[in-house]
């Protein structure tokens, strides 16, 4: 991968950065990381090995103690140099591992900076690593995601991003819409006869148009493969919103208690107990989760209830599922309720069946109900019987039925920018496409597979701009 030159790379590579990479606050250990040219000298000043005889080897730790500017110690620990180019930001970087008390990072951060380091900015490490041509921006914004992540496969899905999954991906796709860009310049330079290996990038004969028109619909079936994936990849990324609905007593807290493991939610044998929307985070199949209990949907001259009846609305207008909490023991009367109450929510809609567990109970069928209905899970909330179905069938509901292998080996976008670029190249295909179907002059066509392969430049981060790095890293941590 070809490093970044020019002038904002010089501008970051004649300092020395320092920050905290460990979470902020007590701990038994944390580690302060320093990058650039002087990180060698500037660990020299403020760490005295134990054994002052030795060197510094690469990745080769040592113990010692810290020191101030005026020579006295504040702490005992360790360092480690890696040596660049074969460290993380292709520079001299260091990691020094002290006791995690503040004052004490303090203190280091504050001797690393008489030593001649300065603070680092949100992600410089990792924009470093960029610039220097250690990973591309895809692996850049995979970083951000590794660290935020709030479940196992969440994180499993980052890493496989970050392993370069998509990137090569994408890269075969790059490639492709290279060579047919080469074969019809070619064919524009070369119309009557052709050399082989003449024109850019061209071994043979140039593709003829049938050729060119089957590789435009291989390249564009790709990228749709891949546009398909946003809505699974953004809510692994981001979590997903379901909203808990129902009427009053139909069991929504203790269905919320239930999923959460614990009593989170006020329950009460008395209607419209829950007067607001409550909202708690969980782990739902791998999938971060926000739950929203909300108030209980009835008719009502009541003031606050009819306020907590018009948030429930609010929750589910913007929930990726929506789950109607029916009192299976009232009857046809519930399923009159939500058919007609609910209308046509702009989500998916799991019909929960709650009080499985009283006698001569029986869930609804699927056919009773109207609208957008997924399916019907009966439950008792009270005993759990039926909550890992449940469970189960959100899971499936928010990212299809990839399983396991959805954040594992499973290629996605997660980022509305890695989508809309893939939209805007598959666009330009399409017009490529179209062209050639409407015999459109070849140099009208080499334009949009000019635009299609910028687009993909641009989301791997070959062509981009500062405001767009400034954007990406503003969102990482300061020690990343």
């Amino acid at each position: 991968m070809p490093t970044h030159s020019g002038e904002l790379r010089d501008l970051l590579y004649r300092d020395t950065i320092a920050a905290l990479s460990s979470a902020p606050g007590k701990g038994a250990i944390a580690v302060v990381r320093l990058s650039g040219a002087e990180t060698e000298k500037i660990v020299r000043k403020i760490f005295r090995p134990k054994d002052p005889e030795g060197d510094f080897e690469n990745r080769k730790f040592r113990v010692g103690r810290f020191v101030g500017a005026d020579g006295g110690a504040f702490d005992e620990g360790m360092a480690v140099m890696f040596f660049g180019p074969g460290s993380y930001t292709g520079e001299n970087m260091a990691e020094l591992y002290c006791h995690g008390g503040p004052g004490i990072v303090r203190a280091l951060l504050v001797a690393a900076s008489e030593a001649g380091a300065r603070s680092a900015g949100p992600g410089e490490f990792t924009k470093r690593a960029f610039l220097a041509g250690k990973i591309d921006l895809l692996q850049c914004e995979s970083v951000a995601d590794l660290v935020s992540a709030e479940t196992r496969r969440a994180a499993q899905a980052a890493l496989s991003h970050l392993d370069s999954g998509l990137s090569k991906t994408l890269e075969s796709i790059w490639e492709k819409i290279v060579e047919a860009g080469a074969h019809l310049e070619a064919a524009i330079d070369f119309p009557d006869e052709f050399e082989p290996g003449a024109g850019p990038a061209v071994q043979g004969k140039p593709m003829d148009e049938k050729e060119l028109a089957r590789r435009f619909m291989e390249v564009r079936d790709a990228l749709e493969g891949l546009e398909k994936t946003y809505n699974s990849g953004r809510i692994l990324r981001e979590g997903a919103r379901i909203a808990i609905l129902g009427r009053p007593n139909a069991g929504k807290s203790t269905l919320l208690n239930r999923l959460l493991g614990e009593e989170r939610a006020i329950m009460s044998p008395t209607p419209g107990t829950t007067r607001d929307t409550v909202e708690e985070v969980c782990d739902i199949g791998g999938i971060p989760v926000r739950l929203i209990d909300t108030a209980g949907i009835r008719e009502t001259g009541d003031p606050v209830e009819l306020e907590g009846t018009k948030r429930a609305r609010r929750a589910a207008a913007g929930s990726d599922i929506c789950l109607v909490v029916v009192d299976a023991a009232a009857g046809p009367e519930e399923v009159r309720w939500a058919n007609a109450e609910l209308g046509e929510p702009d989500c998916p809609v799991i019909m929960v069946a709650n009080k499985m567990d009283l006698p001569h109970v029986k869930a609804p069928g699927r056919s009773k109900f109207s609208g957008k209905a997924a399916c019907v899970c009966p439950v008792s909330a009270l005993t759990g019987e039926g909550i890992e179905n449940l469970r189960e069938t959100m899971a499936s509901t928010l990212i299809g039925n990839e399983g396991d292998e959805f954040g594992g080996n499973q290629l996605f976008l997660a980022r509305e920018r890695h989508r809309d670029l893939v939209v805007r190249c598959k666009k330009a295909i399409e017009r490529g496409a179209e062209g050639l179907n409407n015999t459109t002059s070849p140099e009208l066509v080499a334009v949009d597979l000019n635009e299609a392969q910028r687009a993909l430049s641009e989301l791997l981060g070959r062509d981009y701009g500062q405001a767009l790095l400034d954007k990406i890293f503003s969102t990482f941590c300061i020690g990343k």
